[in-house]
């Protein structure tokens, strides 16, 4: 990979007030190029409006689908020159949980497993964090966002009780104290059980603005008056105050231009008419963990931006924000580095008739669907790879490869979320240095990196090592891919399909005759092996999952495109998607002999087939 273009990234406005261990603060942001891997182009008839070309903001920006970090983003972003107007972001809350989905087979609802049940889970993104990581980690990202607002743009920065008073602080240095215009308390209803406290029922959503020219629609965000029933309308449509009979008055009329006195308010800083999810009902779930409600995007969306101004979220999730945006007739850039966000956002904005393309970001990482699946894996392909635990070293070694001869070599991991920086490496170096005597068995110390600064190879870590002669050890710096090597390719086993396609009258039709995945064949190995450790022969073979021959179970969505085009372009009328307990068609007719078919398994892994190799 050549090496990236770089921008200087602007100082924080505020005094730097939080002061912790391995404080970070960065200075560039690196420029990667970037794939389009699709275009998505649907039907206008779904309720948005067209823009007029004199009145449009932003009449050259198409809306965005990125799949990478925040970080390269933004990079991109700026170079292109693009401003965003507002920012919703919805980041990890520093929770202390890990958040799955199910997975669960599309047989039409008909299966050996318990109602509701699934085969299994796969993470979509962790948030298990030390404080400081996350405090660093989102730091930068924060400065980088800032550097793609436009002069007039919005922040609105969704967090709960558990970091969120330290982001406020951190916000004050970003943004300046004198730019923060609100803390919302979003107080949701739902049961809870809380014996020992009261109950927690509320995220608070930090406001913070680029300058004091901000756009900012208090109007269209009013909320109806508790005592409108108080006021009626006549046939002419004019507004009265009813009489009142215990003050003995007639009705007065509402001039035209205090109407507003009549239907609504402005709005509090404390929203409690906005459910979360978890009561909500509707067609807008999606079955995302954390997903946002469309209603609380929809205030804030209305809020702080007009028609046609660009909406971005560098967190996509479930894709609120961008669907609601373009509900809004908006403009709008979404963006997450899990694979399964990006996928369940791009269905969300195709089913909702949004038109938009899909970059990916190309930063030298290939991910195993999300950065958490992504080290679990690692761990498990590097060869005599063993816990920290197992061979009790401290908290901050991700574990290390033993040797026979009982000796074995440290390892620490960078991170698959950050690049290793100078900064990064001399805290490293500060762990390092205590080995020597806690350690005697430590026979090397290795750094895996997934991203670095271009600054950084073993030669400078070498100067370093030799300038403080604080350590024998030799520390090595590796890169991921070379030290997978050829195992790397373990990451990505490839799923298979046996595809059928033959000439009916005038047209051609396609058939799915059988789709095997190695992996979901071990995730239903595991189902079955858990269900069948306890009770009788017959009880345990009554609970087994049985997968038919076909194996067509394993598919979640089928796409064709029929331009054959570089950059993939979907056709909707051909888009088979299966729900959790609805099954696909398994064949379909094209017009065309010469076709690319898509198909994505129900843990989110995709493979790509051409007619031509049929």
């Amino acid at each position: 990979m050549k090496r990236p273009k770089r921008y200087n990234i602007a100082p924080a406005l505020g005094q730097a007030l939080l002061a912790f261990q391995e404080r970070r603060f960065p200075e560039k942001m690196d420029v990667f190029e970037t794939e389009a891997t699709e275009e998505v182009r649907t039907a206008k008839s779904k309720g948005q409006q067209s823009l007029d070309e004199d009145l449009d903001p932003n009449p050259d920006f198409g809306n965005l689908l990125i799949h990478g970090d925040c970080l390269s983003a933004c990079a991109y972003l700026k170079s292109k020159n693009i401003s965003v107007d507002l920012v919703y972001i919805d980041p990890p809350f520093a929770s202390g949980a890990n958040y799955a989905k199910k997975i669960y087979l599309r047989n039409g609802g008909e299966s050996a497993i318990e109602p509701g049940g699934a085969i299994g889970e796969e993470v979509m993104y962790g948030d298990i964090w030390q404080k400081e990581d996350y405090l660093n980690w989102l730091y930068e990202r924060l400065l980088t966002i800032k550097e793609v607002m436009s002069e007039t743009g919005s922040i609105y920065v969704h967090l709960d009780w558990h970091i969120g008073h330290y982001v406020k602080v951190m916000m004050d240095e970003v943004f300046g104290e004198e730019n923060f215009v609100n803390e919302v308390v979003w107080n949701y209803k739902g049961t809870t059980n809380s014996p020992n406290s009261f109950a927690k029922k509320h995220d608070v959503v930090y406001v913070y603005v680029k300058g004091e020219n901000y756009v900012f629609n208090a109007d269209d965000v009013r909320v109806p008056y508790e005592n409108v029933d108080k006021f009626s309308q006549d046939e002419s449509g004019k507004w009265f105050q009813k009489w009142d009979k215990t003050k003995n008055y007639y009705p007065k009329q509402v001039l035209e231009n205090e109407k507003w006195k009549v239907l609504g308010k402005y709005q509090y800083d404390v929203w409690n008419d906005i459910p979360s999810m978890a009561t909500a009902h509707g067609k807008e779930v999606v079955d995302y963990a954390t997903q946002k409600p469309e209603a609380l995007l929809e205030r804030i969306i209305k809020a702080s931006s007009d028609t046609g101004m660009i909406v971005a979220d560098f967190f996509s999730g479930s894709g609120t924000t961008a669907k609601v945006a373009r509900d809004l007739n908006r403009k709008f850039i979404a963006c997450d580095i899990g694979v399964n966000a990006i996928q369940t956002t791009r269905d969300r904005l195709a089913k909702a008739g949004a038109d938009f393309d899909v970059l990916r970001i190309k930063d030298g990482l290939r991910l195993f669907r999300n950065p958490e699946q992504t080290t679990a894996k690692i761990f498990n392909l590097i060869s005599g790879f063993k816990s920290s635990a197992e061979l009790e070293l401290g908290d901050f070694w991700d574990g290390g490869i033993a040797q026979a001869d009982g000796s074995y070599t440290p390892l620490k991991v960078s991170g698959i979320r950050e690049r290793l920086t100078k900064e990064l490496i001399d805290f490293y170096l500060e762990e390092i240095y205590k080995l020597d005597d806690a350690i005697s068995q430590a026979n090397a110390i290795m750094i895996i990196y997934a991203h670095k600064d271009p600054e950084i190879d073993q030669k400078y870590l070498d100067r370093l090592l030799h300038e403080t002669s604080k350590t024998e050890l030799k520390v090595k710096l590796v890169a991921l891919d070379d030290l997978l090597g050829e195992r790397k390719d373990a990451f990505f086993t490839p799923d298979g399909a046996d595809i059928r396609v033959r000439k009916q009258k005038n047209q051609w039709k396609v058939e799915i005759k059988k789709y095997y995945s190695p992996y979901l064949k071990n995730k239903i190995d595991e189902y079955n092996a858990r269900k069948t450790q306890s009770g009788t022969i017959e009880q345990d073979l009554s609970k087994r999952v049985e997968i038919s021959k076909e194996g067509l179970e394993f598919i979640e969505a089928v796409q064709f495109d029929t331009t054959l085009k570089k950059v993939w372009k979907s056709n909707p009328a051909l888009e088979d998607k299966a729900g959790a307990k609805e099954k696909i068609k398994g064949a379909y007719l094209l017009d065309a002999d010469k076709f690319k078919l898509k198909i994505r398994n129900i843990a989110g892994d995709e493979i790509i087939l051409a007619s031509d190799d049929l």
